[in-house]
């Protein structure tokens, strides 16, 4: 019976998370659902994410040091102390208050991973296989039959495609091996989706490939490199928009300028006092994201309608918001081994896209996140052999039952 539970069990952790992407994956493939159909993926994903860091954590051995203790605790009475001032006392509205939130969210239950190997290599190595294929055959399908000009496959792709790239990162810290044709297919399914804080995101791993893998060769191919990423990066960009003031995030930065211009020092380290609307100027000049607006349905609107995380967390939870959220991201990925370039790698592609969206407000920052800290990128190799291993203590126990 002990040994049929751990069956279970072993089979959960390495492969429920993968088979709920896969599954989900393929559904919106094969129904060819747009942008705001897809968008049950992520509910179901959200659930997810959090019932596997808890099961992680109660059926799992392990033991927090004292920074993830801290870093769990932190997050979790910050956001009820902020729960209970701003929606019980001064009565917000809830959900406003976890978008806001939501980071912290991630961070806490991020915690219970903090320590654990769960997942095998190749079982992360062939989600990103099928994930690939899944992203460029509904991305194709979508612009070609759709005339979509902005495909996805979960949600928008600003936000999704950051779990490709955490899977290559995966792939490549793993083994070096035959990784360019890899990254070949997710510069494809970047230049497809037409974003450009992810072709900017994209552009930091091609650096980060070059300078880590062609040590001799370096100081010829990153230059190179640079002038080629500069000029379809200039290209995608100009195409969009004809000049700076046409750059919507640039009229973002103006709004959140104009909330945050006359802030003490204070105000600065903190932020706002908890969940405060933005002015009723920005909110007018806001007006076409008023899908963003309160779940209050009052006209008041909230950072989110800046849509930059930088913006938002700055104006929410100040600098030490943002120094804490990236501090502990950095420390989590430490304390499961992850090799300081790969961390590096990854929270600067995490703030890139903070430049356009949600950053570690994603659901997917959280998604990566689970296969950075989890999936067993030391040792894969072992994991065959452990397989092997495992393999022949079953038979030897199945043979000696029939005796």
């Amino acid at each position: 019976m002990q040994k049929e539970r751990q069956t279970v069990k072993s089979f959960f952790f390495k492969n429920f998370f993968v088979l709920c992407l896969v599954i989900l994956g393929l559904t919106s493939l094969c129904l060819l659902l747009d942008h705001h159909q897809s968008e049950f993926t992520v509910s179901v994903l959200e659930v997810t994410f959090m019932f596997y860091a808890v099961a992680s954590y109660l059926w799992t051995r392990g033991t927090d040091s004292p920074l993830m203790i801290t870093i769990r605790w932190s997050s979790f009475f910050y956001v009820v102390i902020s729960y209970v001032y701003a929606v019980v006392y001064k009565e917000r509205n809830v959900l406003d208050f976890i978008m806001i939130y939501k980071c912290f969210f991630y961070l806490f239950f991020l915690t219970f991973l903090s320590g654990k190997t769960l997942i095998a290599f190749k079982t992360t190595n062939w989600m990103f296989i099928i994930l690939l294929g899944l992203f460029i055959l509904k991305y194709v399908a979508l612009i070609v039959i759709m005339k979509e000009d902005r495909p996805t496959l979960y949600m928008e792709n600003n936000f999704e495609l950051m779990l490709i790239y955490a899977l290559f990162l995966v792939r490549y810290s793993a083994t070096k091996g035959k990784y360019l044709h890899f990254l070949g297919l997710v510069g494809l399914i970047t230049i497809l989706s037409l974003s450009r804080a992810s072709l900017l995101m994209y552009s930091v791993i091609v650096l980060f490939v070059i300078y880590d893998s062609f040590k001799k060769t370096r100081v010829f191919f990153i230059p190179g490199a640079i002038m080629v990423l500069g000029a379809v990066v200039y290209y995608i960009f100009t195409q969009r928009d004809a000049n700076l003031e046409e750059v919507d995030r640039y009229k973002f930065m103006l709004v959140w300028w104009s909330n945050i211009h006359d802030w003490n020092i204070l105000q600065w380290l903190v932020g706002a006092e908890r969940i405060t609307p933005l002015s009723a100027y920005s909110c007018r000049v806001m007006g076409y994201f008023v899908n963003l607006f309160s779940y209050a349905h009052d006209g008041s609107c909230y950072s989110v309608v800046l849509h930059s995380f930088l913006f938002r967390i700055i104006y929410d939870h100040g600098l030490l918001g943002l120094v804490f959220v990236v501090g502990s991201t950095w420390a989590l990925m430490a304390k499961n081994k992850v090799a300081p370039k790969i961390i590096l790698v990854f929270i600067t592609i995490v703030l890139i896209n903070g430049l356009s969206v949600s950053s570690f407000n994603n659901l997917f920052f959280a998604i990566s996140m689970v296969f950075l800290m989890t999936t067993n990128m030391e040792f894969p190799k072992e994991e065959e052999a452990q397989e092997q291993i495992e393999e022949k203590e079953t038979e030897g126990e199945a043979a000696t039952a029939l005796r």
